[in-house]
């Protein structure tokens, strides 16, 4: 069964630290919001990418629309939040743009420092937390290894990855 991709996150382009704070799914709620994700009958996959800057929900759905109103009443539900307190904050990309979106996320390309190290480790186990729960597919198969392998390339072709740069690093060097 495929579908529409479809990614719907908060990041730190468009959230303040304390509303992605309360969004932020540690590994247990992510199982859970994967569980709740999958139960429903407009989405076949979902992958949930959460960091310190950002959270995400990737999905593979039949009908997108329904798909995104569904990922943001989970999102809103797991954190305790209005969902119209979300809306402002949160961005929704469909297809192409969502494959290229994880593409520049897995290649530290997107992060709060360009070239940040930890964040390809951060997509690579939430992809393996996905696999684990049974609810990836073809589709998001695909896309993840092919973002993982991309970001890998970037960081040993280009001069992205040679610093090895982190939040916490630029931080104590400060």
């Amino acid at each position: 069964m495929s579908g529409e991709l479809l990614a719907l996150g908060v990041s730190h382009k468009t959230a303040p630290l304390h509303l992605r704070e309360r969004l932020a799914l540690p590994e247990g709620r992510a199982a859970a919001v994967l569980a709740d994700l999958v139960s429903h009958d407009e989405i076949h996959e979902a992958v949930a990418l959460s960091t310190c800057n950002r959270t995400e929900l990737y999905v593979v759905a039949a009908d997108p629309v329904a798909a995104e109103s569904t990922a943001l009443t989970v999102l809103a539900r797991q954190s305790a939040t209005r969902p119209t307190e979300l809306t402002g904050a949160l961005y929704a990309l469909r297809d192409l743009d969502v494959a290229g979106h994880l593409f520049a996320v897995a290649a530290g390309l997107d992060s709060m420092i360009v070239g940040e190290a930890e964040i390809q480790g951060q997509v690579k186990r939430a992809y393996e937390l996905a696999l684990v729960e049974g609810v990836t597919g073809p589709v998001a198969n695909r896309l993840f290894r092919a973002a993982l392998s991309a970001g890998k390339r970037v960081r040993s072709e280009t001069g992205v990855g040679r610093q090895r740069l982190s939040v916490a690093s630029v931080a104590a060097e400060l």
